[in-house]
């Protein structure tokens, strides 16, 4: 809970200097908004490595962050979504084309 708290603080913080012109689309479908585009000043909490991120808050709204044209983030995030208890493989095997 506190990595999730660390996250939001850290988004909002970057919202309010300056990204509020962020280069992403967002799309909104009920509590769920999907950004696509330049997202990596969102998700820099996680990571250097992280393409993609998904932001979960108190009142149900998720947020979910992937960079234009990147289908396995989107994959993967998505999961996160859909199962809220699914943690990471263990093994590191990436989402795969069907």
């Amino acid at each position: 809970m506190r990595n999730a708290w660390l996250a939001t603080i850290g988004v909002a913080a970057a919202l309010v200097g300056g990204c509020s012109t962020a280069p992403f689309v967002g799309y909104r479908n009920g509590p769920v908004t999907l950004y696509i585009g330049d997202v990596r000043h969102i998700c820099a909490a996680g990571g250097s490595t992280n393409r993609g991120c998904t932001m979960r808050y108190p009142n149900g709204r998720i947020e979910v962050y992937c960079a234009d044209g990147d289908y396995e983030c989107l994959a993967h995030e998505l999961r996160h979504v859909a199962d809220p208890t699914w943690e990471h493989d263990l093994d590191h095997r990436n989402v795969s084309a069907r």
